[in-house]
Formats: C-alpha cells, sequence, structure tokens
C-alpha cells in the first residue's frame, strides 16, 4: 500500500484487516496479524475480534480480546456483558460468575436495556424493571397481554439458564428481544 499509492496505512487499514479475518474464522490468523502490526491495536480492533468470536464459538480468543480490552478500557461494561454471552452460550456457568464478579469489582456496571416510543406527548423512555410511570399498571397489564399473545404463536426468548419466574418477569417487563 504504501510503495504502490503512497498511502501510509492507519489504524482503521488494520482494523479492516482484523475484522474480515476474524469474521471469516480466521482469529488464530487475525491475532497473529494484530501482533506483528507496527501500530498498537485499538479497542475497535479488540471489539472486532470479540465479536467475532461469539459468532465462531472461540472462547479462547473471546478471554484474549477481553484482556485486551480491560488494558484499554477497564470500566466499560460492553466487553464483559459480550463475554458473559459467549459464556451463556457455552453453558460456562462457573466462568460466567468469575466474569462477573471481576465486573463488580471494577466497578463497571451494565447499563439497563430500554426503549422509547412515541406519543401524541411526546417520546416515553422505558427502562427495564422500572415501574416509576405513572401508568406503570396499564402498561405492564398490555405488555402481558402482548407477551402472551407472542407466546401463543411460538416466541421464545434467549435468556440463557435464568430461573423460570426471571426469565417471565424479564420478558414482561422488557421485550428486548423484539
Amino acid at each position: 500500500m504504501t510503495n504502490e499509492y503512497s498511502i501510509e496505512p492507519q489504524i482503521e487499514h488494520y482494523g479492516c484487516v482484523v475484522d474480515l479475518l476474524a469474521r471469516g474464522g480466521l482469529l488464530e490468523q487475525a491475532v497473529e496479524f494484530v501482533h506483528q502490526m507496527p501500530i498498537k491495536a485499538d479497542s475497535v480492533i479488540w471489539t472486532a475480534l470479540l465479536a467475532a468470536s461469539r459468532v465462531h464459538k472461540k472462547i479462547k480468543f473471546a478471554e484474549l480480546s477481553l484482556q485486551k480490552l480491560i488494558e484499554l478500557d477497564p470500566k466499560n461494561p460492553a466487553n464483559y456483558v459480550m463475554l458473559s454471552n459467549i459464556y451463556g452460550e457455552a453453558q460456562k456457568w462457573e466462568d460466567l460468575a468469575r466474569l462477573k464478579v471481576a465486573m463488580r469489582d471494577t466497578g463497571s456496571k451494565k447499563v439497563p436495556g430500554w426503549s422509547s416510543i412515541e406519543t401524541d406527548d411526546g417520546f416515553v423512555e422505558f427502562y427495564s424493571f422500572d415501574e416509576r410511570h405513572s401508568r406503570t399498571d396499564e402498561i405492564y397489564c398490555a405488555l402481558r397481554g402482548l407477551t402472551k399473545l407472542l407466546r401463543l404463536s411460538g416466541y421464545e426468548t434467549d435468556l440463557m439458564k435464568l430461573g423460570q419466574e426471571t426469565k417471565h418477569n424479564a420478558t414482561d417487563n422488557h421485550f428486548h428481544d423484539l
């Protein structure tokens, strides 16, 4: 690139190569490429590797990516959440528990899920398990009705290994999967 086009590769160029390799399932080559880069990998590159690790179910590379992301931004909850999802999908409950402890110890907190709608009165935001709205009872009653209709039509949420009551509360209180 430098010789032929007189363009010095920037972090974005390296990131594209890493992302292409990782998405293609070539995570080992992607990591090798990162280690050979003349520029230090940033959080975008490590996040691309973490996301591809989830798609290709490569826990070893996900853990490496999280380790590097923690070095760059230890309090970013998104990094921990991605790896916790990977652990959950792989049913690695002990690793998931350790990760949650590490997340708590760093002071990193997951932001609750939320949705918003536009009404005649403007925009209204709803957060998971938030019951502060003046019409909470009506809202949750309608949501339970919609949830029941969706379940009857075959919709199932993917909440990994939560207890049955927690699963129903989570889906009743926030329909993030839709």
